[in-house]
């Protein structure tokens, strides 16, 4: 997770439990040492979800055998869909991401084998997600949290405010809001809801001999204004990311992506959806990307999709693809965490 406090913080905390290597994201570095101690071991490998995606496609570039691992990941800094969970299952198992922020905790409330079943199955069945969530075509981060380390509310923007509810802490926070868009539910408020959905959260499957723990949840769908919008349509990172994993063959040549709006001639405006590609740029990969990620957002995003009916024209998206380390993704070998938004772009 590099240098930032987070990644630090992280590392002292693991120190308790486990011999920490803290690599930061060095590719070369995190094989030397996978090879270096063999496969003896189980690791745990914490870092942004997008990193781990990529730590799988180089493996397969290099042929490093990452089946000979018993390898587990925390996920941290941002969300991820649940096909990225699926892309990363090939190799990790098993996968649970971590709620936090800097500049409050980094330990915030995570994901618990009965919180991530619950997501798993409202990513298929929209008429429980719609009973726990409301209407959105976002599937949150869902998480569970002890109320007795932190106190989380939500104020009239559907943004979350939380407090630090312990003594032993040198700066306390309180009523802090960072932006975060979401939601918060006692156990007994989020059964309730879901089965009014017909689903008992005591009979979801989880993991075998997984504790069920009844604390109270916590939902995340990111920062209030990580979004585009045209005609109508919200486009969500989450979305893109989601019709990536939907779509393997794809997947496995991205590095990254983006998203931004395109101005034209006449001013006339359209998503426009960025992608860094780790193999030759052909054209027939131009036009997998554009139908095949145009199609699936089609399927994800019902607003989105009424918009294309209306407005053919404004809302059919832009899609570029472009080498590594070209283009919107210039700057990414001085960052960790990968940018998602890029402000108006102008076409040439």
């Amino acid at each position: 997770m590099g240098a930032w406090a987070t990644g630090v913080n992280m590392g002292i905390a693991l120190q308790r439990n486990s011999m920490v290597k803290n690599t930061g994201p060095d590719m070369n570095k995190i094989f030397h040492t996978l090879d270096f101690f063999g496969p003896g071991y189980r690791y745990l490998v914490c870092g942004y979800p997008p990193f781990l995606k990529h730590m799988i496609d180089v493996a397969v570039e290099r042929r490093f055998p990452l089946g000979k691992y018993r390898l587990m990941a925390v996920l941290g800094g941002e969300g991820n869909s649940e096909g990225l969970r699926d892309y990363l299952y090939q190799c990790f198992n098993p996968v649970y991401s971590g709620y936090g922020a800097t500049d409050i905790e980094i330990g915030i409330a995570g994901e618990t084998p009965l919180s991530l079943a619950i997501r798993r199955e409202a990513r298929t069945n929209h008429t429980l997600r719609d009973a726990l969530f409301g209407a959105d075509s976002r599937l949150p981060m869902l998480f569970q949290y002890d109320p007795l380390m932190h106190h989380i509310e939500t104020n009239n923007q559907g943004e979350l405010i939380f407090t630090i509810t312990r003594l032993n802490i040198l700066s306390p926070r309180i009523r802090y809001n960072i932006h975060d868009e979401g939601g918060v539910a006692p156990y007994a408020a989020l059964r309730a809801r879901a089965l009014a959905a017909g689903v008992d959260l005591e009979r979801l499957p989880a993991e075998a001999g997984a504790r069920r723990f009844r604390l109270p949840f916590l939902w995340i769908y990111g920062r209030k204004d990580s979004t585009i919008s045209v005609m109508g349509a919200n486009i969500y990172p989450e979305d893109i990311e989601q019709c990536l994993c939907d779509e393997p063959e794809l997947a496995r040549v991205t590095h990254s992506f983006c998203l931004s709006l395109d101005e034209g001639s006449g001013a006339n405006v359209r998503p426009c959806f960025s992608f860094a590609i780790r193999a030759e740029i052909t054209t027939e990969l131009q036009e997998a990307f554009d139908h095949r990620i145009t199609a699936r957002l089609k399927a994800l995003n019902a607003d989105f999709r009424e918009a294309t009916k209306e407005y053919a024209a404004s809302a059919t998206p832009l899609t570029r693809l472009f080498p590594l380390g070209s283009g919107p993704f210039s700057a990414d070998g001085a960052r960790i965490k990968q940018a998602r938004l890029v402000w108006t772009s102008m076409s040439s």
